[in-house]
């Protein structure tokens, strides 16, 4: 995209101290998928990203900002989410014509337009406004425009290029979401208008139709629309990786990105492998896996709960502390024991209090690989007997019960078992 009005980055050969990190940008992007992710409305989804975008410390820009959709059948840009504008401000861009003001210019182009401040091109009652500046980053992909990403630069700041890529990877990536939210949301209509079809027939064969909807639906989402973005972050990443400038730090940081991605990337299709599990039809491809750096892995991807709330975390094989050079070998797929063991641990992560411990045990006998993780916390009653089925789950804002049924079917998948014991005294 091109940027008119926008110097680049200083011509040094250095990254500028001003200039947000890879890490920094990776937290954001990461955000902006999970909440994808969540059980939200789009414009509730809207509202968390231009909350994040304008609170986040670090980033360049004003403390206040805005989402415009592209409604097709009004031919105009219309206000989805904001935060921080004034009263004038909301009513005189509540809806904008394409190619009207720097919002319109942008999602008229699909390109970037970042000002020095307001010129001639900005129409809409300039003095009503206040001297600001504009960067207007188009939502849209080749063949469609979906709506323009407002953000109010610091006074005096000039983006990098890197800044420059940083904002295009939030342009896909929210652009993905939107065209989610949008799928999704035809996919409800079409439901609807299923269920209400669906009554004239015997309830045996409308059972069998919506779940063959439902799977059908999931499986696309999974499989199309969840990918997109995690693409644009690989690809993001990948690209990064091919200067010759970068430092250490930044080099391990971008390869942290690259691998997360692409294992994010796995974790989506999983969700069609667990379809086949249920069904009985999945064919295990088994070889020698080791546990050991799986563990360490989810351990690092979930630092920053463990630090905030400073639990401590213990890994043994076979009694002692696990040390580097240590392996803990058993047959299976790496992708399910990964996924296996990020739902339990995850599980003991998160019901755990402050200042507790939490142990990963591995031992081995001849015939059996076994993993105990102990948190101090007990099982909640309500939910005891029922641990391992599915769309259990209590206390969780976003929880969807699908952690420890996932697990147990990766277990037996695996050609094992699992169990869970909890009590107040001994935690589970």
């Amino acid at each position: 995209m091109a940027t008119p009005n926008a110097p680049l980055s200083d011509h040094s050969g250095g990254i500028p101290d001003s200039t947000i990190t890879v890490q920094q940008a990776n937290v954001i992007i990461i955000r902006l998928l999970q909440l994808s992710l969540e059980p939200l409305t789009l414009a509730e989804y809207l509202d968390e990203v231009i909350y994040v975008l304008t609170a986040t410390p670090w980033l360049p820009i004003q403390n206040k900002g805005a989402i415009f959709l592209w409604h097709e059948q009004d031919q105009h840009l219309k206000l989805a989410a904001h935060t921080n504008l004034t009263p004038e401000h909301l009513a005189l861009c509540h809806t904008i014509r394409l190619g009207q003001c720097h919002c319109g210019q942008a999602a008229l182009s699909r390109q970037m337009i970042v000002t020095d401040g307001l010129n001639e091109q900005h129409v809409i009652l300039q003095e009503a406004l206040g001297e600001h500046r504009d960067c207007c980053i188009p939502l849209g992909t080749e063949e469609k425009i979906w709506g323009v990403l407002n953000l109010y630069p610091l006074p005096n700041h000039h983006f990098s290029e890197q800044e420059f890529t940083f904002l295009r990877a939030i342009s896909s990536t929210l652009t993905s979401a939107i065209i989610r939210f949008n799928q999704e949301l035809r996919l409800q209509e079409a439901a609807s208008k299923a269920e209400e079809d669906a009554r004239q027939i015997a309830k045996q064969n409308e059972e069998l139709l919506a779940a063959d909807r439902l799977r059908a639906a999931v499986e696309h989402i999974s499989r199309h629309d969840l990918k997109t973005p995690l693409t644009g972050i690989i690809s993001f990443a990948d690209m990064l990786l091919e200067r010759q400038d970068l430092d250490n730090d930044l080099r391990k940081g971008l390869e942290i990105i690259l691998n997360s991605g692409y294992r994010s990337l796995h974790m989506i299709n999983l969700s069609l492998y667990l379809f086949q599990m249920e069904q009985g039809t999945y064919k295990l491809n088994a070889e020698m896996i080791d546990l050991i750096p799986v563990i360490n892995n989810i351990f690092k991807e979930l630092a920053q709960q463990i630090q905030k709330m400073k639990i401590i975390v213990n890994i043994t094989r076979n009694g002692r502390p696990v040390e580097k050079g240590d392996h803990f070998l058993f047959l299976g797929e790496e992708l399910l024991a990964y996924s296996m063991m990020a739902n339990l641990i995850k599980n003991a992560v998160e019901a755990s209090q402050a200042g507790t411990e939490i142990t990963v045990a591995l031992s081995s006998t001849l015939s059996h690989a076994c993993i105990q993780i102990n948190n101090a916390q007990p099982v909640p009653s309500q939910i005891k007997e029922t641990f391992f089925q599915k769309f259990i789950t209590h206390g969780k804002k976003f929880g969807t019960g699908l952690g420890t049924f996932s697990a147990k079917l990766i277990a037996e998948t695996l050609k094992g078992s699992i169990t869970m014991s909890s009590s107040q005294t001994e935690g589970t």
